[in-house]
């Protein structure tokens, strides 16, 4: 039994070019990843754009309630005392905050990192696997000196 080459001649101006169902599965691959590499740098910067408008919000937030409780506080009188531990407490709890948002920022970093270390085995074992998969072929083909 004689197999048949999966390929299509396509028409060009100058010459007719073979093409495999490979090379059409490769191109149309390479066309998707391509798009979806180009819109990385979008997606980033709207992700940063909406993450500054929260911050920014949070922050006209906390104004609005600061100049509100100022003018009430104000006006009832505070203990200096009880400022100056109400503004130790309020530091301890700000410095919490930053030590917990560096925390977080760091474990994502390291998730991060693991994942892109996870990626690049992946892609070392499919390059492997393949390499096998093309020699086997090859030999079940009975070209094998092509591939050495």
């Amino acid at each position: 039994m004689t197999q048949k080459k999966n390929t299509d001649v396509v028409e060009n101006t100058d010459t007719k070019l073979t093409v495999s169902v490979c090379d059409i599965m490769h191109a149309n691959a390479t066309d998707i990843i391509e798009k979806m590499e180009s819109l990385v740098p979008t997606n980033m910067q709207m992700y940063s754009d909406f993450y500054t408008e929260w911050l920014h919000s949070l922050q006209d937030l906390f104004g609005v309630c600061y100049m509100t409780e100022n003018e009430i506080l104000s006006k009832i009188g505070m203990d200096r005392r009880t400022l100056q531990s109400f503004g130790a407490y309020a530091k301890t709890a700000a410095g919490s905050a930053i030590t917990q948002i560096e925390m977080a920022n760091n474990i994502q970093k390291t998730y991060l990192q693991i994942q892109i270390s996870a990626v690049k085995t992946m892609d070392e074992y499919i390059r492997f696997m393949l390499d096998g998969y093309s020699k086997m072929l090859a030999n079940s083909l009975g070209i094998s000196k092509k591939f050495q």
